[in-house]
């Protein structure tokens, strides 16, 4: 999410305004709000499933690792549109649209940022899972293009009998944060106070995400692995080349991970045959949101990534050398979102180089986010050709650990109580009393560690602040880019950062791992997860406005406890034995 457009500090603002006028003590029939919860909410105390070892999943077999693929779309089909009468990219009530069910109203599928109405298709939405067994243990990933889903939805996947018939032990659900995806949260409707929640789309995607890891399953093979890792700078053999041909950090500290990890699964007897390839980058998709043209459906740069890793780039399409074809790896490529929160991404003075050797401008919202994806694509085709590890002997483990956080965002209180947002349990409250200090609302959270051989995964449930995954307060991961303006008002005093070790070191210290890949926006979707040490809100009014200085994530975080609530538990389970 992001600050350059008005509506979505708009929606929350009157959200919070409504909390103030009413109050709030009913549930409105969100489900799962359950003041009896006596159980310790903070933290954990330890996994509640581990494979192996588990009684499910007791045996690692012979050892042999079996991985398979599989994709579904779930574009929706576009029967209602609008004419966009004052060219503003926003539908408002007086403008026309096709009716075309004849029911009086508009049915349209809204887009992020509110009032974005969509009217054509760029590129289809997808759901794309990678399915990992090992004697007893069935693990999958799958990764929605969508902008979040909430724990209603991804339990519902997870707990889908058909995938309970398949013997899946447990499935890693995320978005790709797609800001051109339909809204599967419920921010971003027509108005503020106006779901954008559509149950009938939700249901499409949950479809294809268990159709996905059902197909996956079904394509499991003996596999080896083929692995490689590049940090995607200007220049990356130049640490300080900075990264404005790609992305950058506009949030102080500047610090991020411009790491993309390609891990490529491929059959044992026939290593030139791709079965899966694994891509973990972090950046948001959504240089088309606000570029020209912007009422199209689109997967934004990933759509690009994935279908040049799939079929290869073309001789020819770059004019700068060299300008060969660079053959695809087949099989699916799932895209795994990272560590993007504090506004890591392409917007704002990033220009890709184009095919034609100059830069793109960001204006040019979809020609940008296909050259983007593509030179992702090139640079890791190439790494993976040139430094590529071959491993064969691959364990396969998980755990998985449940735990809750405090909802203090009193926009975000409101939403969920009177069910503007999708379907998300709540906890630790009492909805026949006024919510207010003491008793608010907690949300129950999930968090899962998986390991492939060298490959280390932990998930998180938002949009995880970098320095929270690598620290890198002394400078280290801020690549030629100034870490801090200390001009700025409010200004992150980095003597109150918290010490290492943070979450990256966590995934390394786990025995052969080589290869950390943060999991961003998987299991749920809490918005910004906010260092405690920078976390600041506007004095008079807390999250409707933003505080003064880099201060727009916390109008979209669960409040000042965040980090301790919703991240703290990620780092014991990385460091669980």
């Amino acid at each position: 999410m992001r600050s350059i457009t008005s509506q979505p500090v708009s929606i929350l603002a009157a959200l919070a305004l409504a909390a103030a006028l009413g109050g709030c003590g009913d549930d409105g029939g969100n489900v799962g709000a359950d003041a009896g919860v006596d159980a310790r909410l903070e933290g954990f105390d330890q996994p509640d499933d581990i494979c192996p070892g588990a009684a499910h999943c007791a045996s690692a077999g012979d050892g042999v690792l079996h991985v398979g693929g599989g994709v579904r779309v779930f574009t929706p089909t576009l029967t209602e549109t609008f004419t966009d009468v004052n060219g503003d990219g926003e539908w408002q009530s007086s403008e026309p649209y096709v009716d075309a069910n004849g029911n009086g109203k508009f049915d349209a599928y809204w887009l992020f940022g509110g009032g974005r109405a969509a009217n054509a298709i760029e590129s289809d939405l997808e759901a794309r899972a990678v399915a990992f067994r090992q004697g007893d243990t069935l693990a999958a990933i799958v990764y929605c293009d969508a902008i979040g889903l909430l724990l209603g939805d991804i339990e519902q996947i997870q707990q889908d009998p058909r995938l309970a018939a398949l013997g899946v032990d447990h499935v890693i659900v995320g978005a790709t944060h797609g800001h051109d995806s339909v809204d599967t949260v419920g921010l971003w409707g027509p108005q503020p106070l106006v779901s954008g929640y559509n149950p009938a789309f939700n249901a499409s995607l949950r479809e294809a995400a268990v159709g996905a890891v059902s197909d996956a399953v079904a394509a499991l093979e003996p596999a080896h692995l083929v692995i490689a890792k590049t940090l995607i700078l200007n220049d990356p053999a130049d640490p300080q080349s900075r990264t404005d041909r790609w992305n950058q950090d506009i949030r102080d500290p500047r610090i991020f991970d411009p790491t993309l990890t390609i891990a490529r699964f491929v059959r044992a007897g026939a290593p030139a045959t791709t079965i899966a390839t694994v891509i973990n980058w972090a950046n948001h998709p959504e240089v088309s949101t606000f570029g020209d043209d912007n009422l199209k459906i689109s997967a934004h740069f990933i759509h690009w990534l994935r279908r040049a890793i799939e079929d290869g780039i073309p001789a020819g399409t770059y004019t700068n050398p060299p300008n060969e074809a660079i053959p695809g790896l087949g099989g699916v490529t799932v895209y795994v979102q990272g560590a993007l929160g504090g506004q890591v991404g392409s917007l704002r003075t990033t220009a890709p180089l184009g095919f034609d050797g100059a830069p793109v401008d960001n204006d040019d919202g979809h020609r940008f986010e296909q050259v983007l994806g593509t030179n992702l694509a090139r640079r890791a085709l190439e790494v993976l050709a040139a430094e590529g590890e071959t491993v064969s002997e691959l364990p396969l483990s998980y755990r998985t650990a449940r735990f809750h956080a405090v909802v203090q965002n009193v926009g975000f209180q409101v939403a969920f109580i009177v069910g503007l947002l999708a379907p998300h349990p709540l906890a630790g409250y009492d909805p026949e009393q006024v919510v207010a200090p003491g008793n608010e609302p907690w949300v129950p959270l999930r968090a899962t560690y998986l390991q492939v051989g060298p490959l280390g995964l932990i998930t998180s449930p938002g949009e995880l602040h970098p320095e929270l995954w690598v620290g890198g307060y002394d400078g280290s991961w801020s690549w030629g880019w100034p870490m801090l303006d200390r001009d700025l008002p409010n200004a992150p005093d980095l003597s109150e950062a918290p010490a290492p070790p943070y979450l990256r070191d966590l995934v390394l210290a786990n025995p052969g791992v080589a290869y950390p890949v943060l999991a961003g926006l998987a299991q749920d979707y809490v918005g910004y997860i906010v260092p405690a040490y920078n976390y600041v809100l506007h004095p008079s009014s807390p999250y409707l406005d933003e505080a003064d200085g880099d201060h727009y994530e916390e109008t979209y975080s669960l409040g000042p406890l965040v980090e301790r609530h919703a991240h703290h538990p990620l780092l014991e389970l990385a460091a669980w034995r």
